[in-house]
């Protein structure tokens, strides 16, 4: 008999690599799209705090709004004349945190806080003590800050 085809310790033998290849492969990639999702979020924070610098720039503080959501900040003042689309969530669908000092305490210091992966809200002290100590980016959980220029991440108060 010299029929064609392939017998079932081939097919099991290539099943068997395709599927260590994808154990291989499948975590890397999640990884992958959470780290993308982090630095969207990340440039989405810059573009926000550039857009904030100009502000500053321009009035010299931050822009006084409620802290809370960053969709406060939408209003016809701020946008389209210092950023043409305010960002107003982050990578994994949470809304963007926004918080200031006020005008007494000299207005020109402001935050952005992203909650990470796992929305759960960390503190955010207000300005000028929002001096946090960096962890690592490799953990998506961690809340990210982008506060007066530079980011921050990670709610760890400095001292």
């Amino acid at each position: 008999m010299n029929k064609k085809g392939f017998t079932l310790i081939e097919l099991l033998i290539v099943v068997a690599i395709i599927g260590i290849i994808a154990a291989i492969a499948i975590p890397n990639l999640l990884v992958a799209l959470q780290k993308g999702k982090q630095k969207a979020t990340m440039g989405d924070m810059k573009s926000i705090g550039s857009a904030i610098e100009s502000y500053i720039t321009d009035w010299s503080f931050a822009p006084q709004v409620a802290a809370g959501p960053i969709n406060t900040m939408a209003v016809n003042w701020f946008q389209p004349f210092y950023i043409k689309i305010l960002p107003q969530t982050d990578g994994w669908g949470t809304i963007f945190r926004y918080d200031h000092s006020a005008i007494a305490a000299g207005g020109d210091l402001y935050t952005i806080q992203s909650w990470g992966r796992n929305k759960l809200n960390g503190p955010i002290p207000a300005p000028p003590n929002n001096l946090y100590t960096v962890t690592s980016l490799a953990d998506f959980n961690n809340d990210i800050f982008f506060s007066n220029g530079i980011y921050t991440v990670g709610p760890q108060v400095k001292r």
